[in-house]
């Protein structure tokens, strides 16, 4: 049986916020509340994406912000082969949050020390 994504369009677009990535960091997330058992495999099949990409963000990414990475004097910000470049830390976050895409500090030091990021 195929699951309808678009039944649950909504939802999912909910959860796909830096909330929810600050749940999964703070190891908080709960998805116990969710009672359609379909939509509750949807999220926590999202949740464990995104819990990899935030490991994979603490291992290789010196910003200290999810997603950011520095290259070639550009400051960029990568989703799934979407790219957003800027000048500044302050422009690409104004981009980033333009597109209604999740800004996320995971790292305070990290993201001072990115270009006086605060």
């Amino acid at each position: 049986m195929e699951l309808d994504l678009v039944r649950y369009s909504s939802e999912i677009y909910e959860f796909l916020s830096v909330q929810t990535l600050r749940d999964i960091d703070y190891g908080v997330l709960d998805l116990s509340d969710v009672k359609d058992c379909r939509l509750r495999e949807v999220l926590h099949f999202l949740e464990e994406l995104f819990t990899m990409e935030l490991k994979v963000n603490y291992q290789e990414n010196e910003t200290g912000l999810f997603r950011v990475q520095v290259s070639r004097g550009k400051y960029c910000y990568r989703e799934f082969g979407h790219i957003i470049e800027a000048d500044s830390i302050g422009e690409l976050k104004e981009l980033v949050l333009g597109e209604n895409r999740i800004w996320y500090v995971f790292d305070e030091i990290l993201a001072q020390e990115c270009a006086g990021y605060i």
